[in-house]
């Protein structure tokens, strides 16, 4: 995200990315641990539904990360919005990519 900060129109808005970036990466860590408990259940409507609460909880944190970056900071452009988008785009990649390759996983017996 360095290069980012670079190019002048995005400089202002590098702690927007920090927060954005933690963000994501706090959601990643939890959306993970509660995924690989969901490979318990053998029902695989678990895995999606967990996988769509995810895009819903993360839609609705981004859009109040958003307005109140906007209600605290006033910028005076929107130009804020792509530098937070470039973030979000990045941790989707992410996040998709392990969720395939947890998805590929076969359920695992709960021995007791």
């Amino acid at each position: 995200m360095h290069f980012m900060h670079q190019i002048d129109p995005f400089s202002k808005y590098s702690d927007l990315t920090y927060y954005s970036i933690l963000m994501f990466a706090l959601m990643s860590v939890v959306l993970y641990i509660i995924l690989k408990k969901s490979l318990l259940n053998s029902d695989k409507q678990v895995f999606i539904s967990i996988t769509m609460a995810n895009m819903l909880v993360r839609m609705l944190c981004s859009i109040i990360l958003l307005l109140v970056y906007k209600n605290i900071k006033a910028p005076a452009d929107n130009k804020f919005i792509i530098s937070f988008l470039i973030v979000y785009i990045i941790f989707t990649i992410f996040e998709t990519y392990f969720m395939v390759g947890l998805a590929d996983q076969k359920p695992k017996k709960n021995i007791l």
